[in-house]
């Protein structure tokens, strides 16, 4: 099963549309995931069309948004467990716990991980965005997987991700758009 993966397309806050480059990516794929940020609708109305989408919200999802789709799903493609969660919960907390984690990009990433962990038990992979940074890495038994953002940030160019999955192996990639 191949899946599209994306997070964080702020669209048309900060971005005015999907690329189409994105949509000849996923052109052929069975399922698409959308870990949070999706600011608007109609980004999924346009995603549904080449598949199946399930989507998440995150904390710059409009109104709109955030009372359509849940905060995180449990799902199963191929025999396997994937969680879906956008992420941004993570920094939850005090103003100085706040503080210490702007102030820290490997802190923020750390405390990014293990939230997402915490969320989902006995799943093989967890698909989150909020950070903008792409990742791919064995936690235990899950794989975490961030897609990154469409936006350039941070000098990294724009990316999305996909998943192939069955019930013996799954294989994780970042594509730059």
């Amino acid at each position: 099963m191949r899946i599209g993966v994306l997070a964080d397309t702020h669209v048309p806050d900060m971005f005015p549309a999907l690329p189409t480059r994105v949509l000849e990516l996923f052109s052929g794929v069975d399922i698409i995931l959308h870990a949070g940020d999706v600011s608007d609708l109609g980004v999924l109305q346009q995603l549904e069309p080449i598949a199946q989408t399930f989507a998440v919200c995150g904390d710059r999802d409009s109104a709109q948004v955030r009372h359509y789709l849940q905060e995180k799903q449990r799902l199963t493609f191929g025999g396997r467990a994937v969680g879906l969660v956008h992420g941004h919960r993570a920094w939850e907390g005090g103003a100085l716990r706040q503080m210490a984690y702007r102030l820290n990009r490997a802190r923020r990433a750390a405390t990014l991980w293990g939230y997402v962990l915490r969320q989902f038990n006995d799943v093989d992979v967890i698909v989150f965005g909020h950070s903008h940074a792409p990742y791919m890495k064995m936690h235990g038994g899950a794989l975490l997987f961030n897609p990154g953002s469409l936006l350039p940030r941070f000098g990294r160019v724009g990316s999305v991700g996909l998943l192939e999955i069955n019930a013996t192996s799954i294989k994780a990639r970042i594509v730059a758009i």
